[in-house]
């Protein structure tokens, strides 16, 4: 059994990814954007909906599996979708 591969499979093993950095936040794997300005967005996931606040936010990417939003992040909310 290979450390490694295990390790690898169940970090990469999942229905999305979210990471939050100092100025952006990067979905991978999203449903869809839901609502989007320079203070607010509002992305869909398999199982919830991710709000992101701030100022002067701006998508930099937005593909089919990935999108990237860049700003002054100020929180961000996890909403369920079966609340």
């Amino acid at each position: 059994m290979n450390i490694r591969n295990n390790i690898v499979n169940y970090l990469f093993d999942k229905d999305y990814i979210v990471c939050l950095y100092d100025d952006r936040v990067y979905f991978f794997n999203y449903k869809y954007l839901e609502y989007s300005d320079e203070k607010e967005m509002v992305v869909s996931l398999v199982d919830r909906k991710m709000v992101v606040e701030g100022s002067g936010m701006t998508i930099v990417k937005m593909t089919k599996e990935e999108l990237l939003i860049r700003g002054s992040v100020i929180g961000v909310k996890v909403i369920m979708k079966n609340e």
